[in-house]
């Protein structure tokens, strides 16, 4: 089944999202969650079109892949600005540096977590599926504000504590 972006009036495509996020709950994706598509989804298509991913997805593991997907695309959505903003600009022989200071980063925020019980309560706590984090303290790319400033308010750190010089 594809995913119409009907606006006849019909109201089918709203029930089929409504499908789609009782679905979610039923297999215990976070309820945090689950609240932020239902408020974003109907403005933004692609969230529709992911949604629509994961709901025909057999695999758990696919599924869990869509959840990081749509996660990176709320987090998007919120915290984009109301007006363009400059962005720095980087000198290509600054890349590895900045990889290097991203990773360093990422590792001593990871010990952190460890200590605080792990991937599986940080997402229980943040209501970012685990997938996202995972791919989160795996990958080197920077990581955003809005991902950072929760992870923080879960672990009780201060803001300083994140402060760091690369997020987006």
């Amino acid at each position: 089944m594809s995913f119409a972006h009907d606006h006849d009036g019909t109201g089918e495509n709203d029930l089929h999202v409504l499908d789609i996020l009782n679905e979610m709950r039923r297999v215990g994706v976070e309820s945090t969650f689950i609240c932020q598509l239902m408020e974003y989804c109907q403005r933004y298509e692609g969230l529709q079109d992911l949604m629509e991913m994961w709901y025909e997805e057999d695999s758990n593991e696919e599924r869990g892949e869509v959840l990081a997907d749509l996660q990176e695309s709320l987090d998007e959505i919120v915290s984009a600005p109301n007006k363009p903003e400059e962005r720095p600009y980087f000198q290509y022989e600054d890349l590895k540096t900045i990889q290097e200071d991203v990773q360093l980063f990422k590792s001593k925020l990871r010990e952190e977590v460890d200590r605080q019980g792990g991937i599986s309560e940080l997402a229980r706590k943040t209501g970012i599926p685990q997938p996202s984090l995972s791919r989160f303290f795996s990958s080197s790319s920077m990581p955003r504000r809005t991902t950072l400033y929760k992870i923080a308010k879960a672990l009780n750190l201060p803001e300083s504590a994140i402060g760091f010089k690369w997020t987006r």
